[in-house]
C-alpha cells in the first residue's frame, strides 16, 4: 500500500470503521475504538471461534475478487458458530496487509465483509492491522447459546453421535469445489457455472439450520468446510462410533454434474471442501421433522469406530480423495 492511502494505523482503522457503515458494531456496550470491545450477549453461553484466510493458500487472485475474500472471511467464521447451533453476534478482524495490496483492494475486502455481515446479521466490533509479506484476514466470531438447568450449553457437538442415529446434510455439497474446477478449466463464461462460482465466492452459513436443530433437541453436528467424509470422520473419532455414508444418496449439485459428470461431482461432494453446509446427526424422527433443506445420507453404526466410510450401493467401500488440510503438505507437518 502506498503511504498516502493510509498515513498511519489509527487513521486507517477510522477509515475502515467508517466504510463498514452499519456493519460496524457501534451500538454495543463499548464500540470499536477502545483497547477491547464489550457487548451483552443474547444468551448466557458465549461461543467463540477463529479462522484465517491467507493469500495464496485460501484464495488466489484468479479464483475470487477481494470483495469475495472479505465475504468469505466472515462466512467461514459464522459457519463455525452455525455448526454449534448457536447465534452469531460479534466479530473481531485482524488484517495483515501485504506489500502488493492496493487501497482499492482493501476497500473491496471491507465492502465484502460489510455485505456478509448484513447477510448474516452480525457486526464487526474491532480488530487489528499489521503489515506482512502477503495479505491475510484473521476473524474471531463470538456468539451465544442457551444454558440448561444443569449448566450445560445447548449446542451441537462432535462427541455426541450415537449408534442408530441418522446422518443428514444441508444443501448440495461439492458446489464450491466444482466452482474452483470451473475457474481452473477456464469455463467461467458458461451459464451453468454461475451458481457454482457463487457457492465458491459467496457462501452463506447455515445459521437457521443449526438453530432449528438445537431447538428440536439434536445434539450432534459439524460444518463440512474441509470435506464431507473428512469432517464426518472427526465426528466418528470424537464420538467413538462408525459413520457410513451412502454414495448414491448424496445430493449432488445439478450444475456440477452437468459440467463435470457424476463421478467428479461425487468426489467434489465427498471431499471437496469449502462448503459451509452442515451435517446433522440425530434420531431419524427428529431430523426428518425439521422441515429444512436436509438430505439423509447415512447412519451411525457400531462397526469401524472412529472412522467414516463411503459405501456403494452394493456395499463395497468407495475410496474418495482426501479432504482439505492446510498443514498436510508442509515439510514440518510430520514432526
Amino acid at each position: 500500500m502506498t503511504s498516502n492511502a493510509a498515513p498511519d494505523e489509527f487513521s486507517l482503522i477510522d477509515r475502515i470503521i467508517a466504510r463498514l457503515g452499519d456493519a460496524a458494531a457501534t451500538s454495543i456496550l463499548v464500540p470499536p475504538g477502545d483497547d477491547a470491545a464489550a457487548w451483552a450477549p443474547a444468551n448466557p453461553g458465549v461461543i467463540a471461534t477463529t479462522d484465517v484466510l491467507t493469500e495464496g493458500i485460501d484464495w488466489r487472485a484468479d479464483t475470487m475478487s477481494y470483495e469475495d475474500v472479505g465475504w468469505r472471511s466472515i462466512a467461514a467464521n459464522v459457519s463455525d458458530i452455525a455448526a454449534m447451533g448457536a447465534t452469531p453476534e460479534i466479530l473481531l478482524v485482524a488484517a495483515v496487509l501485504g506489500d502488493s495490496l492496493t487501497p482499492e483492494e482493501l476497500d473491496a475486502a471491507i465492502d465484502g465483509m460489510a455485505a456478509a455481515c448484513r447477510e448474516h446479521n452480525v457486526r464487526i466490533a474491532g480488530g487489528d492491522i499489521s503489515r506482512g509479506d502477503c495479505t491475510a484476514f484473521a476473524v474471531t466470531a463470538l456468539g451465544s447459546a442457551r444454558i440448561d438447568r444443569a449448566g450445560r450449553a445447548l449446542v451441537l457437538r462432535r462427541d455426541t453421535a450415537r449408534v442408530g442415529e441418522i446422518v443428514a446434510v444441508s444443501g448440495s455439497p461439492g458446489a464450491a469445489r466444482a466452482g474452483l474446477a470451473v475457474v481452473d478449466a477456464k469455463r467461467t463464461h458458461e451459464p451453468a457455472a454461475e451458481p457454482l462460482l457463487a457457492a465458491l465466492r459467496r457462501p452463506v452459513a447455515r445459521v437457521d439450520v443449526g438453530l432449528a436443530a438445537v431447538l428440536r433437541g439434536v445434539q450432534c453436528g459439524i460444518d463440512i468446510s474441509d470435506g464431507l467424509a473428512q469432517d464426518l470422520g472427526h465426528v466418528a473419532k470424537r464420538s467413538n462410533v462408525g459413520i457410513e455414508i451412502d454414495l448414491e444418496r448424496l445430493p449432488l449439485h445439478i450444475h456440477a454434474m452437468a459440467m463435470f459428470g457424476i463421478d467428479a461431482a461425487r468426489n467434489y461432494a465427498i471431499s471437496g471442501g469449502d462448503d459451509y453446509e452442515l451435517a446433522l446427526i440425530g434420531r431419524g424422527d427428529i431430523i426428518e421433522s425439521l422441515g429444512l433443506p436436509l438430505t439423509v445420507i447415512g447412519r451411525v453404526v457400531a462397526d469401524h469406530p472412529g472412522s467414516a466410510v463411503v459405501l456403494r450401493a452394493d456395499g463395497r467401500t468407495y475410496e474418495p480423495p482426501p479432504g482439505w488440510d492446510q498443514i498436510r503438505m508442509q515439510p514440518w507437518s510430520s514432526a
